[in-house]
């Protein structure tokens, strides 16, 4: 009897063993969930520069609308020029001797005295861009050509024997004609070794003078 049971021991045994085996194992600790990190806060978008002087590099676009100093009027400069809209004149240019243009709106009163405050406007805005000047005067009433531009008679004037730097060339000459008070004067400088076709985009930016808006 006592030998006999034995068997059931064993197996009783084993049983248990494999009971033990298999028990599923302890529960894993569980990760705690990622902390997520907040988006970086975009930056400010950089101001747009004012564009009142050349050292500011704003180099005109197609869209550039640059404001004609002293006035409400705007004109495109030539694409890829530096400008720069002045208080008391609106520049652009190809480089520094290279060809230029400056305008300004100005008040060149009544009578005798509106023939020397359109020379003294014109001298100022050649200064501007460090024009020399022919030693003959402009006669302010004999354009050689006359444009309606932004609701303006625009005379047109051709002079020869002006300088830029080094570089010597013509000068196409813009102003309100048959008008006194306040006038919209101007001048664009080429050089005579200029392949740019400078002299026909000088000429593109005077006829896009117009009202601020429209």
């Amino acid at each position: 009897m006592f030998f006999r049971r034995w068997p059931t021991l064993a197996l009783s045994a084993a049983a248990a063993l494999a009971a033990a085996c298999s028990s599923p194992p302890p529960p894993q600790p569980v990760a705690p969930a990622p902390i997520a990190t907040p988006a970086p806060t975009p930056s400010e978008p950089a101001a747009p520069k004012p564009c009142k002087a050349l050292d500011e590099q704003c180099q005109a676009e197609e869209s550039t609308r640059a404001k004609i100093a002293g006035s409400s009027l705007v004109f495109v400069p030539v694409k890829g020029w530096t400008y720069a809209q002045g208080q008391s004149a609106t520049i652009a240019q190809a480089a520094d001797e290279g060809p230029a243009l400056a305008t300004a709106q100005v008040d060149v009163g009544e009578g005798k005295q509106a023939t020397e405050k359109r020379d003294a406007a014109l001298d100022a805005l050649a200064q501007e861009i460090k024009v020399t000047l022919p030693k003959k005067k402009l006669n302010w009433k004999k354009p050689d050509d006359v444009k309606d531009i932004a609701g303006r008679k625009i005379g047109l004037w051709q002079k020869e024997g002006a300088a830029r730097g080094t570089k010597k060339g013509p000068l196409l000459i813009f102003a309100d004609t048959g008008k006194e008070g306040q006038i919209v004067i101007g001048l664009g400088f080429v050089p005579d070794d200029d392949s740019t076709g400078a002299d026909a985009t000088i000429l593109q930016s005077i006829e896009s003078i117009s009202v601020a808006g429209e």
